[in-house]
């Protein structure tokens, strides 16, 4: 079988560019050869095959290039169609792949399966804030309703807005959570943990409300905050934190190499996620494949996998108080640290890439 996994850009590797290059590396094991068509180069990530559309449409997250993301919509319906006898399947990942991949599956009659990582509905002028949110939303209900032969979520709480907002089909959808490498996360090695660092991985984005974590620890003695990770908030957060004298928050930027980040966190005493939503969330779950507590805010993806109080902290979004008192009750705690780690191994264990891919194969061959 053959499939042509479609994704607006797939490097650099954040979380939906992270599932769709694990699949495009594993599904050959699982009798699947994959084309990634998207408009990141070869040269990026020469360990799978890519076919480029249009020249990058995202360069500094979540900033589109217009032009380009036009020509690779256009170029993408163009090489699905002349190629119609190359695949199987058509997977379409993220809002951008869905229109061109249901158009060019009906045309060359072939299945189509939409992985829709997310919905914003209303919440696009939140998440967007530019002249392009104003078609955010038509753009959404339009794509999200097209022909497609099954659509793939990632969390509970996705597919029951699919139903109630959208009115899809319950039996259309299905719920296929991203994974972790947890046999490489195991091989890394890493020196004593330190038992008083707090740390947060992720972009410096609006939606990630990291100031809400940087006010919360700023009233925690004995401990440090490291923040690692770029984006477009960073400088305002810096201002935020000597602002108001959070001389415990500790900016590390980006750590380029993967293995370098596990490392730091499995040397952490706790991984937070102080989101305003996370529609999966793979950095809490590799803490957690690392032995190293977490604690995120109820947003729809952790929900799925953290059971709070046994496996890591849940707290409401947005409660800065809430969060304060679950950082100070875990760092003082040692035998609830334990309990969390052990447990949170165990759930990790349930996400490996591998048991992911074989589950997005099957679908594939069950619309065949």
């Amino acid at each position: 079988m053959k499939v042509a996994l479609c994704t607006e850009i797939l490097y650099p590797i954040y979380g939906v560019e992270r599932r769709v290059y694990e699949m495009a590396k594993r599904l050959k094991k699982f009798g699947v050869e994959a084309d990634v068509y998207t408009s990141s180069s070869q040269s990026e990530l020469p360990d799978v095959r890519i076919k480029q559309m249009s020249r990058r449409t995202i360069t500094k997250p979540p900033k589109r290039n217009y032009a380009f993301c036009t020509q690779y919509v256009s170029n993408l319906i163009r090489e699905l169609i002349k190629n119609k006898d190359g695949y199987d399947v058509i997977d379409a990942n993220g809002h951008l792949s869905l229109i061109p991949c249901a158009s060019a599956g009906r045309i060359i009659k072939k299945p189509v399966v939409a992985t829709i990582h997310d919905l914003y509905l209303s919440e696009w002028k939140q998440m967007y804030r530019g002249r392009g949110s104003f078609f955010g939303l038509p753009f959404e209900l339009l794509s999200a309703k097209m022909p497609f032969s099954k659509i793939i979520t990632l969390n509970t709480a996705l597919k029951k807005r699919m139903i109630d907002k959208l009115h899809l089909p319950a039996e259309k959808i299905e719920i296929i959570p991203s994974g972790i490498d947890v046999a490489h996360i195991k091989k890394i090695k890493s020196t004593k943990r330190d038992g008083n660092r707090v740390i947060y991985v992720g972009r410096l984005v609006p939606q990630k409300n990291i100031d809400m974590l940087i006010r919360a620890f700023s009233g925690i003695k004995n401990a440090e905050l490291w923040i690692v990770g770029e984006g477009g908030e960073g400088q305002k957060l810096k201002e935020l934190a000597k602002k108001i004298r959070a001389d415990s928050v500790k900016f590390i930027g980006k750590i380029e190499s993967h293995d370098a980040l596990i490392k730091e966190i499995k040397q952490s005493a706790m991984l937070v996620l102080p989101s305003n939503r996370e529609n999966f969330g793979i950095v809490p779950l590799e803490s957690m494949a690392c032995g190293t507590p977490v604690i995120s805010t109820a947003t729809e993806g952790p929900v799925d996998y953290i059971e709070s109080g046994r496996n890591g902290f849940v707290v409401p979004i947005g409660d800065e108080k809430a969060l304060r008192q679950k950082i100070e009750t875990l760092l003082a705690d040692k035998a609830l640290q334990n309990k969390f780690s052990k447990n949170g191994m165990k759930t990790a264990e349930k996400y490996d890439w591998d048991k992911i891919v074989a589950r997005i194969a099957e679908v594939y061959r069950e619309i065949v």
